[in-house]
């Protein structure tokens, strides 16, 4: 017997509403990331290796002096990959900025690299890619290390002129005849009116760089417009998950002066992570890694070589 015109109806119906789900929730296209690897003494050690992921800004390049000394004192040796997001340093930009896009970025990194589990260590926005890798598959992470950051929404209340920053970033002229140091200079100039703090300009203007295929125009590394745009959804708000957890060792460094990891985040921490401790750097702000770097480096490397 054949079904009725009514039930055929009903599986098409069926059928298109699943291809939509399918298509609603197919994972985000990943990107080949570039990254920077330290193995001089690694060459034999069957150690898995150690991913480190940046904040908003950076770039691999921030974590060169500790992925040496990582990979010297590793023990047994590791080899150490300092990772550029997308949308910032030499890997891609995009118009797509969120977690659910870093972490597929990163698990075709594991492949592209042969690699079938690793510990992983984020600062802030690369924390919270790195906990939702964790998250979403425990199976490739050993260790986590997350640098002042939560898995809690919003962040720290120094971050809330962000978008501002990038608008004032897109707004800085600079004729190309100009030499690196005097874009720099300029650029300082220029932010100073709406940033007061000369570290954070010293620190936004690493990124700007003299683009010599391009006729010797000033650009940015970083993608500006991407990151605006997806601010408030993609790298302020941590996705909300429910059921999942890592089980592994988790640490957490965060900053004694920071406000990104508070009090009330614990509880939501330990539910997400049940074998984490939280540890706090005395005196350090939110770049702990590079305030307190002695401090950060022994609290790291205690961690992994236990």
């Amino acid at each position: 017997m054949f079904p009725s015109n009514a039930v055929r109806r009903a599986i098409k119906s069926s059928f298109r509403s699943f291809h939509l789900s399918a298509t609603c929730y197919s994972k985000p296209a990943p990107v080949a990331l570039s990254f920077t690897r330290y193995e001089n003494n690694a060459s034999d050690s069957n150690a898995p290796p150690v991913l480190v992921l940046h904040g908003l800004f950076g770039s691999k390049s921030n974590w060169n002096s500790l992925g040496k000394a990582f990979h010297k004192n590793t023990k047994p040796v590791r080899k150490i990959y300092a990772i550029d997001a997308r949308n910032h340093g030499d890997s891609p930009h995009t118009d797509e900025h969120s977690y659910d896009h870093m972490v597929e970025d990163l698990v075709q990194l594991y492949k592209t690299l042969g690699i079938d589990k690793a510990s992983i260590i984020g600062h802030s926005m690369g924390g919270r890619a790195m906990m939702l890798l964790a998250l979403k598959y425990p199976e490739l992470v050993e260790k986590a290390i997350i640098v002042d950051i939560s898995p809690s929404t919003g962040l720290g209340t120094s971050n809330t002129n962000i978008p501002l920053f990038l608008q004032s970033m897109k707004m800085i002229q600079i004729s190309p005849t100009a030499t690196i140091h005097q874009a720099r200079k300029l650029a300082d100039e220029q932010l100073a009116r709406i940033i007061a703090e000369k570290s954070l300009r010293d620190f936004l203007i690493t990124n700007l760089v003299k683009a010599e295929k391009e006729g010797g125009q000033f650009r940015w590394r970083i993608n500006l417009e991407a990151l605006e745009r997806n601010f408030n959804t993609g790298v302020a708000q941590f996705p909300q998950l429910t059921g999942r957890k890592f089980e592994g060792p988790t640490l957490f460094i965060a900053g004694g002066r920071s406000d990104y990891v508070k009090s009330e985040d614990v509880p939501l921490i330990k539910t997400l992570f049940p074998n984490s401790e939280i540890t706090y750097v005395k005196d350090a702000g939110h770049w702990v890694h590079s305030e307190k770097s002695t401090e950060f480096s022994k609290l790291v490397l205690n961690f992994l070589n236990e």
